[in-house]
């Protein structure tokens, strides 16, 4: 059974259209619904929420994963949520593991849920070396910083390029980089581990690619840019360059940092249970026990399109994924892009929580509305990608079917605190924090507050274009469970 809404699709010769006021009439009941709980939060920012108040977080900023939150803001949620030691934490969309890593810290259990290998390489080094003394760290970064000892190598191990990396490098780097790939490929562990995060960490640094929303974008300077572009991403580092500055980064955590820094690192020594799975939120997620979950932070991917398969091609590519295997982690993701195909997830839901989910995606009467609008935009041909129809439905599905296996493994009591944003598709605005919160209301949970940024966010130049301004509400959520 393919999770598509089970509903009749819209007959348009025979129906009335689902009109843009008609659409946003059913979001204003929705609004309206929540209105009690919908709050500014002034201690939120937009770097809090995101990955920029951690460039002053050793070890948090070695890795830099833009769709990440801060350790701050999980800090800031530990302290509201009154978190105990011993408590169970939980994140499905993990990322880099920053809810797990500050739950460790303070002596609680984690469990991270992650599918794409590039935030599972990071978690994975981070647990390697967490026990390793700063000091012997600081002389394997001397060790490649003194001593070069890759250009002693006379075997290479060569980059293996997926189409759209092609031609990323130039070719004095991809020499480097691959004397330097076989040169750690020689350490003991958990040396190996740690000099292989190095080059791995800085390949947008040393290529002619930036990371840019939906894809990855191409300087003018590469041998596949297009003629006549205009993009500039300023210096593009050598590969000795570029390690240099990670190197010298790390040491100033590890050896030269501030009192303050040097602190972070020692606390930073895992002293709870670490449990990382490693594939689908969906499948993992009936592996915990019911009732065994005190608290969750989380950020689910958004539905913006964003294909993070594309956006980390380089690192994807640097970890041996191939064309197979980058396809396959796209429709395994959360339905977030164009390409997502409906996923079949009968036998790997149970039955009770495929059924539950699916009730209250169809019951809901905005994301109906919504995709009755989307639909009437594609048949008139008004969208831009007629993907976003079955995108925003798939994307709905999955995540009604996620919070009914949330409710299944939360404690009576326990919280559920979720980043998201809102988005906008054709002139309306899609209140993904409401929805959400009523899919959880209609699952098992109270929704408590919806903690909203002083700053919105804007909308595409197409968008502002074609349908004006509109700032979207980017939120936290707070559910908490009830007593069945």
């Amino acid at each position: 059974m393919e999770i598509l809404v089970e509903r009749e699709k819209l007959d348009l010769e025979n129906e009335s259209p689902a009109s843009l006021d008609d659409a946003r009439a059913e979001v204003g009941k929705l609004e309206a619904s929540f209105s009690d709980v919908i709050e500014v939060n002034r201690d939120l920012s937009r770097s809090l929420v995101s990955f920029q108040a951690n460039k002053t977080q050793a070890m948090y900023r070695w890795f830099k994963y833009r769709e990440g939150f801060s350790k701050p803001l999980v800090e800031y949620i530990f302290e509201h949520a009154d978190s105990k030691e011993g408590s169970h934490v939980l994140d499905p969309f993990a990322g880099t593991a920053a809810t797990c890593f500050v739950a460790n810290e303070k002596g609680m259990n984690a469990t991270a849920i992650e599918l794409l290998p590039v935030g599972c390489h990071f978690i994975n080094l981070r647990r390697s070396i967490s026990n390793t003394p700063p000091l012997e760290i600081a002389g394997w970064l001397h060790e490649i910083i003194d001593d070069r000892p890759w250009k002693k190598c006379q075997e290479r191990v060569e980059f293996s390029h997926l189409r759209i990396t092609k031609d990323a490098f130039s070719p004095e780097t991809d020499i480097e980089l691959g004397l330097y790939r076989h040169w750690t490929s020689q350490l003991p562990e958990p040396q190996k581990q740690f000099c292989d995060f190095l080059s791995y960490s800085i390949l947008e640094e040393i290529s002619f690619t930036r990371k840019d929303g939906q894809y990855l974008r191409w300087d003018h300077r590469s041998p596949r840019s297009k003629v006549g572009g205009k993009f500039n991403k300023g210096k593009i580092l050598t590969f000795e360059e570029g390690l240099d500055a990670k190197c010298n980064k790390i040491l100033s955590d590890l050896t030269k940092g501030s009192d303050d820094l040097l602190t972070q690192l020692e606390t930073a020594r895992i002293h709870g249970d670490f449990t990382l799975v490693e594939g689908s939120n969906f499948e993992a997620m009936e592996q915990l026990d019911d009732a065994s979950v005190d608290l969750v932070v989380t950020s689910p991917p958004y539905c913006n399109r964003y294909d993070y398969t594309r956006t980390y091609a380089l690192e994807l590519a640097y970890l041996g994924c191939d064309e197979d295997g980058i396809r396959q982690l796209r429709q395994a993701l959360l339905s977030c892009t164009v390409e997502n195909r409906a996923k079949n997830l009968e036998g790997i839901v149970n039955d009770s929580a495929l059924k539950r989910g699916l009730s209250a995606f169809n019951d809901n009467a905005v994301i109906q509305s919504t995709i009755g609008f989307l639909e009437f935009q594609k048949k008139s041909g008004l969208l831009n990608n007629n993907g976003i129809v079955k995108m925003v439905t798939g994307y709905f599905t999955e995540m009604a079917v996620h919070i009914a296996q949330l409710a299944d493994v939360m404690k009576p009591g326990g919280r559920v605190y979720m980043v998201n944003d809102n988005v906008r598709y054709n002139g309306l605005d899609v209140p993904v924090d409401c929805i959400l919160s009523a899919f959880a209301e209609a699952l098992g949970f109270k929704c408590l507050k919806i903690w909203v940024l002083p700053v919105g966010k804007g909308n595409s130049s197409q968008q502002m274009k074609l349908h004006g301004r509109s700032e979207l509400r980017k939120c936290v959520y707070i559910w908490e469970r009830t007593t069945d």
